[in-house]
């Protein structure tokens, strides 16, 4: 197979075999900009659509469901029960009000769940991952 490919100022032409000719002009006018706007953005499982024609577009977003939750302790407690939406037995790490890291016994009393005790009492956040 033989490829032709002949230039002059306002085409290009492209043969195939002498009987099959493409011809490409220039591009024409352009058209109007496009406007991509946000539309929805929810949880779920990660992910994004662009519904509309141009030039009026719409992009929509699924954000992973968080992978991670912050328990504030608020009030000074030597038991700290945390509920939470991250199914399973998290890792469960606990620091005070200080940033100070601080070791507890922790308890999985369920899969959204967890029981922390403490030796003394104080306030803090719980980091579940």
């Amino acid at each position: 197979m033989t490829v032709e490919v002949v230039r002059n100022r306002k085409t290009v032409a492209i043969s195939k075999k002498s009987t099959d000719i493409i011809s490409v002009s220039q591009p024409g006018a352009a058209g109007p900009p496009n406007t991509l706007t946000i539309g929805t953005v929810t949880t779920g499982e990660a992910g994004a659509t662009i519904t509309g024609i141009a030039p009026n577009q719409v992009l929509n977003l699924v954000y992973p469901l968080s992978a991670r939750h912050i328990h504030t302790q608020a009030t000074v407690a030597t038991t700290w029960t945390i509920n939470h939406a991250l199914g399973g037995y998290p890792s469960v790490s606990i620091v005070d009000s200080s940033k100070t890291v601080v070791v507890g016994e922790i308890t999985y009393t369920s899969t959204s769940q967890v029981v922390v005790n403490f030796t003394s009492a104080f306030s803090g956040f719980a980091y579940l991952t």
